[in-house]
């Protein structure tokens, strides 16, 4: 803009040296050729104004269409961050739920053997048990028939005239003959 002021500056010069040389009516030679030459510089000052003046328009046309293009700029860099947001974001809940997927796969599984291994366990002690349960229930059977004769031949021995053997069936007993 200084440029400019410069420029109007002259401008505004040279108009006064035509004004007062043709306002005096000087016939002189030397101030023709001067107002010739100040007439020829104000043609060029002028042009240069014009040249300066269609600068400017355009600067301001230019400096109009720049928040656009910011804006616009802005908006297309937005855009690609939340492109590249929202794709990690996919891609974090795809690994999230693979890894849910893997993890409740791996539990099954460890469940599974786990129950597998507790059911072979519990197979080991029931046969265990169920052959210490027979030998202990042979044994009170062996010992129940041992004190079933102890008693029998204590009975006998205490009362021989009253002694009646228990019956082993479960039939009635015969009817006496008479």
């Amino acid at each position: 803009m200084c440029y400019r002021d410069r420029v109007l500056a002259a401008v505004v010069c040279c108009a006064g040296l035509v004004a007062l040389v043709g306002l005096t009516g000087c016939e002189d030679k030397e101030a023709r050729n001067a107002a010739a030459e100040a007439t020829k510089k104000l043609d060029e000052v002028r042009a240069e104004l014009a040249v300066v003046r269609a600068q400017n328009t355009q600067l301001l046309e230019a400096l109009k269409t720049i928040p656009e293009k910011l804006s616009s700029q802005v908006n297309d860099r937005i855009s690609a961050s939340l492109d590249q947001v929202s794709s990690a974001n996919k891609e974090l809940l795809n690994k999230l739920s693979t890894d849910a997927e893997k993890t409740r796969s791996d539990a099954t599984e460890i469940v599974k053997t786990a129950r597998s291994d507790f059911d072979k366990e519990l197979l080991n002690l029931k046969t265990a048990l169920a052959g210490d349960i027979q030998t202990i229930r042979k044994k009170n059977e062996d010992d129940l028939a041992d004190i079933k004769k102890h008693v029998e031949n204590q009975l006998r021995d205490l009362y021989p005239y009253a002694y009646q053997p228990r019956r082993e069936s479960k039939a009635p007993p015969e009817p006496d003959a008479k």
